[in-house]
């Protein structure tokens, strides 16, 4: 089986990002599978590590990412994978890629969310960027869980202490992130706590960190690789996804076709 994650940041800019998710899937992998690790765009430039991170602050901007990953769901289904993981927290492009592949697609907000129902009653996210918070509660919304998610619990730390963490310095990352959670778990009684970044995810799994003070701390990676491989075993038994309805019916070739065509010209965009 050949999984395709797909991320956000370019190839995973950041040193040693890519290898610790690596070696995360690395303790739940099965023989036979393969993960194949994918930024917006195949390069590690300056420019497509700057823009990553600052797009997600603008809905026009942030459409450029959405329509990159879905082309890169169509390349992966292209080349021969099994499924994708979306492996950032928003779920770019989502919905808008399983109406265009046959293969499936998951994504890391929706697997964490649909996880954290099973193991509790009540849920939140822990992030360190407040600018996301209406990608996030749309999120929650389109999922209908607004009734057992709490708002996301932000830390008092930014992308700086998640370097320092990386580099083996974690104290004040760790530290923020369980005042973080027990304001949500004090204010709000949450029991479940998600990693609000997959870089987050990723520290407190090298960190050991699997609850706190009784709330359990999800650790993501094992229910993705699990949702995929279940989907793609359903698919191999004829169970696909529905075709029915505008979110998920898949669009003719053609009438594709025509539309790229229509869109591609440069007159239709000149002023008259």
């Amino acid at each position: 089986m050949r999984i395709w994650e797909q991320g956000l940041v370019a190839t995973y800019s950041l040193p040693g990002y890519k290898e610790m998710i690596l070696a995360h899937y690395a303790q739940y992998q099965r023989p036979g599978t393969e993960i194949v690790i994918h930024g917006v765009r195949d390069d590690a430039s300056a420019m497509a590590a700057k823009i990553a991170g600052r797009a997600v602050n603008y809905a026009y901007l942030h459409r450029f990412h959405d329509t990159q990953i879905i082309e890169n769901v169509r390349r992966a289904e292209r080349e021969g994978f099994d499924a994708v993981i979306i492996g950032v927290l928003q779920d770019p492009g989502l919905q808008v890629a399983r109406s265009m592949v046959d293969i499936p697609v998951i994504g890391y907000g929706e697997v964490s969310m649909l996880t954290a129902v099973m193991h509790g009653s009540r849920f939140a996210f822990v992030g360190i960027n407040p600018d996301m918070d209406p990608l996030v509660r749309a999120m929650v919304r389109e999922q209908g869980l607004e009734s057992r998610a709490a708002p996301t619990a932000y830390m008092e730390c930014g992308y700086p202490d998640l370097d320092d963490a990386v580099n083996g310095k974690p104290q004040r990352f760790l530290d923020a992130f369980h005042a973080a959670a027990r304001r949500s778990m004090r204010e709000h009684g949450v029991d479940v706590l998600l990693p609000g970044q997959t870089i987050i995810a990723e520290l407190l799994w090298r960190e050991g960190i699997r609850a706190i003070d009784g709330a359990l701390v999800l650790d993501p990676r094992l229910p993705l690789l699990r949702m995929a491989e279940m989907l793609v075993d359903m698919r191999k038994a004829g169970f696909g996804t529905s075709r029915r309805g505008f979110l998920w019916n898949k669009p003719p070739a053609d009438l594709e076709a025509g539309v790229r065509a229509f869109y591609a010209t440069p007159e239709r965009f000149e002023h008259r």
